[in-house]
């Protein structure tokens, strides 16, 4: 199998597989833009130049690759079915930054549970278009579909619930929007990819966040309530998101890096042992503590050479213990909402389902940093800048 030499019948299949969800689909062949070109060619290339791609990895990545095709088809379709979304303006959005399992998804959800507030629901990041009514969304096919490949991917690897619970109606990383572009760390986190990993590093996110706001606008087609959104892959371009969203309100969640490093490798691992049951648990170490003090470190600098940032500092801890004084915290130093009157019912009734959520967070992940070929020492140099 070459990648490379595939991608026409890739976006072949892609075009075919989104057909079939609709009749009048029928046809529909635009992909959007060529802004995606460049990440899928690398992508394809860095994968072809793999010596331990194993072949059932190999089909998930194509799989992969035909579902963000699929993605950028629902794009255009409903772009062109609903033109005058693009007239929504998205004011002041509230971009959660920090490395994963730093608890950003539970702020995200969090805030996210404000009646105010909007987030990306998984089946909308999977297939972009005008969100329905809520009580809708089971006679759509497309919500439909994404339930049941969740609920597969929970069967084959039980204990991702614990790390990570992902459901089609919930909020959740606004990287299935990234990914669009082909340019997004989940690649890299589902197959060794070493060329397409130092590609993105240096990679211009201009044109990828452009169209992540294009998508956005076509989501809420109108809505207007302020966006919350999440992913840690924020961490590569700051600059072309506030390029972007010159208003955003950016919060950035800490966490101690000597417990954070050893539970994102468990859960990459926990990810790709379901295909890979002899993967290497210590080059997974090895490179998660790279990847992600490296990309601290640099938005440490940027941080420190744009003082004036609308960045708000959060701990996991802080969030954990006093999550109402954080909401309000927020608000008040991005001043959102200054003026509602009923914001101390309003946290009462976000925190209802965070407070449940954090009672199923205690759970039987366990991790250490020796299973991945890692010491406290190994974690506390390399973010020495961060520490």
């Amino acid at each position: 199998m070459s990648f490379y030499q595939d991608l026409p019948q890739i976006h072949h299949e892609a075009q075919q597989m989104f057909e079939s969800c609709l009749a009048k689909k029928n046809g529909f062949n635009d992909f959007g833009g060529d802004e995606y070109q460049q990440g899928l060619e690398v992508l394809a290339k860095s994968l072809d130049a793999a010596d331990d791609l194993n072949p059932l990895t190999a089909q998930i990545m194509r799989a992969n690759i035909i579902d963000v095709l699929q993605s950028r088809l629902s794009s255009q379709y409903f772009l062109a079915e609903n033109p005058s979304c693009l007239d929504t303006d998205i004011q002041r959005p509230i971009f959660i930054i920090g490395m994963p399992r730093s608890g950003t998804t539970a702020l995200h959800r969090l805030l996210v549970a404000d009646d105010y507030n909007q987030g990306l629901e998984y089946w909308l990041g999977v297939r972009p278009q005008p969100r329905p009514y809520e009580k809708e969304w089971s006679s759509y096919l497309d919500f439909r579909q994404c339930d049941e490949k969740l609920k597969l991917m929970q069967q084959a690897a039980p204990q991702l619930k614990d790390i990570h619970e992902m459901a089609a109606d919930q909020a959740d990383e606004c990287r299935l929007l990234l990914m669009q572009s082909f340019m997004n760390v989940t690649f890299q986190s589902t197959a060794w990819v070493d060329d397409y990993e130092q590609w993105l590093l240096g990679a211009d996110f201009t044109a990828a966040y452009q169209r992540y706001k294009i998508n956005l606008q076509l989501i809420s087609n109108g809505d207007s309530r302020r966006w919350v959104l999440k992913d840690p892959s924020h961490l590569w371009a700051p600059e072309a998101l506030l390029a972007t969203f010159p208003d955003a309100c950016i919060v950035q969640m800490h966490r101690d890096p000597c417990e954070l490093i050893p539970s994102v490798a468990s859960l990459v691992y926990t990810t790709r042992q379901i295909v890979e049951p002899d993967i290497d648990k210590h080059r997974i170490g090895r490179r998660e503590l790279a990847q992600w003090s490296g990309l601290l470190e640099n938005l440490t600098a940027f941080r420190r050479s744009q003082l004036a940032l609308p960045v708000y500092d959060v701990s996991m801890q802080q969030l954990q213990q006093e999550p109402a004084t954080v909401i309000k915290n927020i608000y008040r130093h991005f001043s959102i909402d200054d003026e509602r009157p009923n914001l101390e019912n309003d946290i009462a009734k976000m925190l209802v389902g965070f407070k449940q959520d954090q009672q199923h967070s205690i759970s039987g992940h366990r991790y250490t940093a020796e299973e991945f070929g890692l010491t406290n020492e190994d974690i506390e140099q390399a973010f020495a800048q961060y520490q």
